[in-house]
């Protein structure tokens, strides 16, 4: 009689631990799906948050560069066309016979209209560089490298490997970046005596390079202060979805590099 109650007793006991087994083996699997999916909404949340960020500076990029070229647009056929015409009216009356001094002054006025007309130019293209929508981001590069160049400041020399051309908008960006590094390298690379821009594509990986050889300042020393020039550039490597490497060298300049790499799109 005690032998039916012991067994009955041990399926009781085991089927309790089974039971609280089952219980304890459920309530894991609930919590991990749980927390898989509470990683899951937060992953959600944080690309949701980050591509309204760059939707945010894609849009106030691109409402900036709407408004340099509406302005680039009336500076040219506006300004540029008025001193155009004002001087060929100087050329006119330089045919007809006037004094000694007044070719003097024909010539001086020649000499200033034309100053005028190449300002007013130089301020179009900075504001919205045409030749960029026109021939593309290698040829832009190419102008501003030349019109840097004409200013006699720091030699300038351009690289350029660039088989795959990008999207306008893209493009239109890392001509800002370059157009900045360039500003940037001519204003505060003390003791340079050549720049390099260098355009590279390898495969997926894009690279815009400029580098000079000026004094630089000491790795171990604290970096000049970020201005509104290197923040804008910052930005822009954001919205690229991009990196920026700050690569300075004691004595030797200092190198600024922007990496695009499709394959981590």
């Amino acid at each position: 009689m005690g032998a039916p109650a012991e067994v009955a007793f041990a399926q009781l006991l085991f089927g309790g631990i089974a039971f609280m087994l089952l219980a304890a083996g459920s309530l894991v699997v609930f919590l991990v799906i749980y927390q898989k999916r509470l990683l899951r909404q937060q992953l959600h949340l944080r690309m949701a948050e980050a591509t309204h960020q760059r939707q945010l500076l894609a849009a106030v990029i691109e409402a900036q560069e709407g408004e340099r070229e509406r302005i680039g647009r009336d500076l040219h056929d506006g300004i540029g066309s008025t001193i155009s015409t004002a001087k060929l009216l100087l050329n006119r009356l330089e045919t007809l016979p006037p004094t000694e001094d007044a070719e003097a002054l024909l010539r001086l006025i020649r000499e200033i209209m034309s100053a005028a007309v190449h300002d007013v130019r130089s301020i179009s293209h900075s504001l919205y560089p045409a030749v960029l929508a026109r021939f593309g981001l290698a040829e832009a590069l190419q102008h501003l490298v030349d019109v840097s160049n004409e200013t006699g400041q720091l030699p300038i020399v351009l690289e350029v490997e660039y088989g795959q051309p990008l999207p306008l908008a893209q493009e239109l960006a890392l001509y800002r970046i370059g157009q900045e590094l360039v500003h940037n390298a001519l204003k505060h690379a003390q003791g340079a005596t050549r720049l390099l821009v260098q355009l590279h594509q390898q495969g997926p990986l894009l690279t815009l390079l400029v580098e000079d050889n000026g004094c630089g300042f000491p790795p171990d020393s604290a970096p000049p202060a970020r201005g509104a020039g290197l923040r804008s550039i910052e930005v822009r490597v954001q919205m690229l979805r991009g990196r920026l490497h700050r690569q300075p060298v004691s004595g030797q300049g200092t190198r600024m590099i922007i990496e695009l790499d499709d394959s981590d799109a």
